[in-house]
Formats: structure tokens, sequence, C-alpha cells
């Protein structure tokens, strides 16, 4: 029978993959600002769903500081992260999430003080080294607008340790992510509220759902995407709770190829040779990391 933390797991894909694709398409035409706006407010439905489902656990205080502290870098990963679709291709965004499990290693080794064993080392190195060639460009230099996607992982970097931490100290998954969550829509307002180029996308946004159906289809894209990614992260809170964390983390890895063949199949997007074989390079490491 397949443990009910690896069905979590692929599902998670799925829904990561839909997010992903969608989300594209509504930062390029809606911007980052409003996109990260609409999609943390949209995501405490479905969360709020769940955690009443799952039911309401006691949190100790030293939970609800990480979850509210995972709120924080939550809200940042969206913001970055959209900033990055916007201009660059969706591949390379996504795949450059494959940094996380080499960040969360690296946690471990200077903050926990964990051994790792020379086959992890060498694939953490593997990982930044695909990394470094997905930013890379034709003529050598380092592309400067993927560097929001990078800011953006190390911020779901953040999210995932503080949200480990919490959900194994409330003895729940749901709870925590819906604080998360709670916390991340005001961090946002604050963060729109402090600029000025932010502000203007968001002023508008009531006038623009009553008098465009475009810019209403693209909201109610954004809304798809948003109800998506929560699903995914509180199916993937099982899995965090569940023994078959790692080979989960193996089937995440996997999701940048899904992520290039629709990113493909919709927007038409080529990478170039050297993206492609960081793309493989980073897979191949994040697994390798995974199963070690």
């Amino acid at each position: 029978m397949v443990p009910l933390g690896i069905i979590a797991t692929i599902i998670s894909v799925v829904l990561w993959t839909i997010a992903s694709t969608i989300s594209k398409k509504v930062s390029r035409d809606l911007g980052s600002h409003t996109v990260a706006f609409l999609y943390l407010a949209f995501s405490i439905l479905p969360i709020l769903i769940a955690t009443a489902i799952v039911g309401v656990y006691s949190i100790t205080f030293y939970g609800l500081a990480l979850a509210i502290l995972g709120g924080i870098f939550l809200s940042i990963g969206f913001i970055y992260g959209f900033k990055a679709l916007q201009t660059e291709n969706l591949a390379s965004v996504v795949t450059l999430g494959e940094l996380l499990p080499a960040l969360l290693v690296v946690f471990g080794i200077f903050i926990l003080g964990e051994k790792v064993t020379m086959l992890q080392t060498i694939s953490i190195i593997v990982i930044f080294g695909g990394a470094l060639m997905i930013i890379t460009t034709e003529k050598f230099r380092i592309n400067r607008r993927l560097v929001p996607a990078i800011i953006s992982t190390f911020a779901w970097t953040g999210y995932w340790i503080a949200l480990s931490y919490s959900i194994t100290s409330a003895n729940t998954f749901a709870l925590p992510i819906l604080i998360s969550r709670l916390v991340g829509v005001p961090f946002i307002i604050w963060y729109l509220l402090s600029n000025k180029a932010a502000t203007r996308s968001i002023s508008n946004l009531g006038e623009k759902l009553k008098r465009n159906r475009t810019f209403l289809v693209l909201v109610s894209f954004t809304l798809i995407a948003s109800f998506s990614d929560a699903v995914g992260d509180v199916l993937f809170g099982i899995t965090v709770g569940s023994p078959s964390l790692a080979l989960g983390a193996a089937l995440v890895a996997l999701q940048p190829m899904l992520v290039s063949f629709f990113a493909f199949l919709l927007y038409k997007e080529r990478l170039t040779k050297l993206q492609l074989y960081g793309l493989l390079i980073m897979i191949i490491g994040a697994l390798a990391l995974s199963l070690l």
C-alpha cells in the first residue's frame, strides 16, 4: 500500500505545478504586487477549511512564534517570486527552487551542527553549480533579473524551516500553516503601503474588476492558482510530519521537469543550452540529496 505521505506529495506536486504555470500568466498581466496580495488573501479560505476538518489543537508559544516568522518569510517569497516570473522563464524560476533542499542541509550543518556524508556534500555543490548555470547568460554574465527568484528561494527555505519546527511542536500541520497565512496578509499589506508602485497597482483593483472582463478572468485564474498552492502546502504538511519525508522530497525535486514541459507547451519558452544543463544538474543533485 502506498504511504499516505507519498500520495500527499504527488498531489502536492501536481497542484504546485498548476499554481506555478498559472502564476506566470497572471504575474505578467496583473503585476507582481497585485498577484502577491490576491494570492495570499485567497489562500486563507482553503487552509481555514483544512484546519476546521483536521481540528484546532493547542499550540505552544514557541510554535506560534515560528508560525508567525514563517508567515513573514512566506510573504517575501511570494513578492520576489512573482517579480521574477514577470520577466523570466517559468522553468528557470521554478528550477532555482531546487536550492531549497541544499539550503536546508546547509542550515542543518551550520546552525544545528548536523553531520553530512561526502556524497551529500557533493550533491550540495552540484545543486549550487546548476543554479549558477541557470542564472548565467550565454555571454557568461549573471542574469540579475533572476536574483529575485533566488531571494524567493531563500525566503521559502526560511518558511519551511519555521513551519517544520512549528508543526512538530504543535503536533498538527494545518494550524501552523493557517497562522502563517494570516500573518502573511497584513505583512504584504504593510509592504504594499510602503511601496508607491505597489499601492498604485492595488488602489484601482475594485474599479478594474467592475469594468474589465479580462481583468476579472485574470483574478479568477489567480484564485485557482492560490487555492492550488494552499492545498498543496496543506498536503505537503502531512508529508513533513510523516516517515515518508525523504522520498517525498525526492518527488518534489522532479517538479521542475513537469513545469518545464508546460512552460514550453503553453508559453513556448525555450531554455538556453547552459540553462538546460543547469536544470538537469540541479534535479540530479536534489534527487541525490533527498535519497542519500
